[in-house]
C-alpha cells in the first residue's frame, strides 16, 4: 500500500517533462518558428489596412489593386488573376513580412520575422481571403515605387519664406529642395501670390502659397478631397478659396 501511495505522488513528478515537452512541441509544431503565430497576426494586420485602403480609394482595376499592395514595404505580390472587380474579379497573392515574438523551448523570448502568403479573392460577387497559406514559388511582380512628401513641409514653407513672392525665386527654392525626380512640381503665380504644388502620388500631395506680404502658408489635402473625380493638386488649387479647407 505504501510503495502505491509513494507512485502515486512521484508519478506527475516524473512525468511532468514529458508533459512540457508535449506542451512545447504542441506550441512550436515541427518547421514552425517559435514566433509563427506571432508573424501571423501581424501579416494579417497588415491585410486588413490593405483591404481597408482598396474599400476607402474605391478600388476595382487590377492593376490598381496591385499598385496600392506594392506602395506596402512588408507586401509583395506574387500572382495577379483578373481585370476588374465587378466584371472578372481580381485574385491577389501577396507575401506579407510578418514581425512575431514567441517562446523557444528553453524558455526564452525570441522573435523574428517571416513570409506570410495571403490569397485575396475580390469580386465579382463578394470578397474572400484566405490566410496563412502555403506561399507560391516564383518571384514578385516588379511594382514601382511611389516617391514620397514625407518631412517636405517644414523645408517647402522654409524655402518659399526666404525666396518671398517672386516666381523665379520660388523656382529656385523648390528646386534647391531636391526633390524625388519622380514628384510633379507646379508653379505658378497670380496677383503677386506664388502658388506651388508637389505630388508624388494620387493622395501625396503638398500644396504652398506665398502672398504679397511674404507670408507663407502650407496645406495638404484630405484623402477624401484627392479622390479620383475631386480636387486637382494643381497650383490653381493653391492660389484658390479652397486652400486650407479640408474634410474627412
Amino acid at each position: 500500500m505504501r510503495s502505491r501511495t509513494l507512485i502515486a505522488v512521484l508519478a506527475p513528478f516524473a512525468l511532468a517533462p514529458f508533459a512540457l515537452a508535449a506542451g512545447l512541441w504542441w506550441a512550436h509544431r515541427p518547421g514552425e518558428t517559435p514566433w509563427h503565430d506571432s508573424a501571423v497576426a501581424d501579416a494579417t494586420g497588415t491585410v486588413d489596412r490593405l483591404e481597408s485602403r482598396f474599400d476607402v480609394d474605391h478600388l476595382y482595376r487590377a492593376e490598381d489593386f496591385v499598385h496600392a499592395a506594392g506602395q506596402e514595404q512588408a507586401v509583395e505580390v506574387l500572382q495577379v488573376r483578373g481585370e476588374t472587380h465587378w466584371q472578372t474579379g481580381v485574385t491577389l497573392v501577396l507575401r506579407v513580412t510578418g514581425h512575431g515574438v514567441g517562446v523557444n523551448d528553453w524558455g526564452e523570448r525570441v522573435e523574428g520575422t517571416e513570409p506570410v502568403c495571403f490569397r485575396l479573392n475580390l469580386g465579382p460577387e463578394r470578397d474572400e481571403r484566405d490566410d496563412d497559406i502555403d506561399c507560391p514559388t516564383g518571384d514578385p511582380l516588379p511594382v514601382p515605387r511611389d516617391p514620397s512628401l514625407t518631412g517636405v513641409d517644414a523645408r517647402l514653407r522654409a524655402a518659399l519664406t526666404r525666396s518671398g513672392p517672386d516666381e523665379a525665386a520660388a523656382r529656385a527654392a523648390v528646386a534647391g529642395l531636391e526633390l524625388d525626380p519622380a514628384v510633379r512640381q507646379e508653379i505658378t503665380v497670380r496677383g503677386g501670390t506664388v502658388g506651388v504644388a508637389l505630388r508624388a502620388s494620387q493622395y501625396d500631395c503638398l500644396l504652398a502659397r506665398v502672398g504679397p506680404t511674404g507670408a507663407t502658408e502650407t496645406w495638404r489635402p484630405s484623402h477624401v478631397q484627392l479622390a479620383p473625380g475631386e480636387l486637382s493638386c494643381s497650383a490653381g488649387l493653391a492660389l484658390s478659396s479652397q486652400f486650407g479647407h479640408s474634410v474627412r
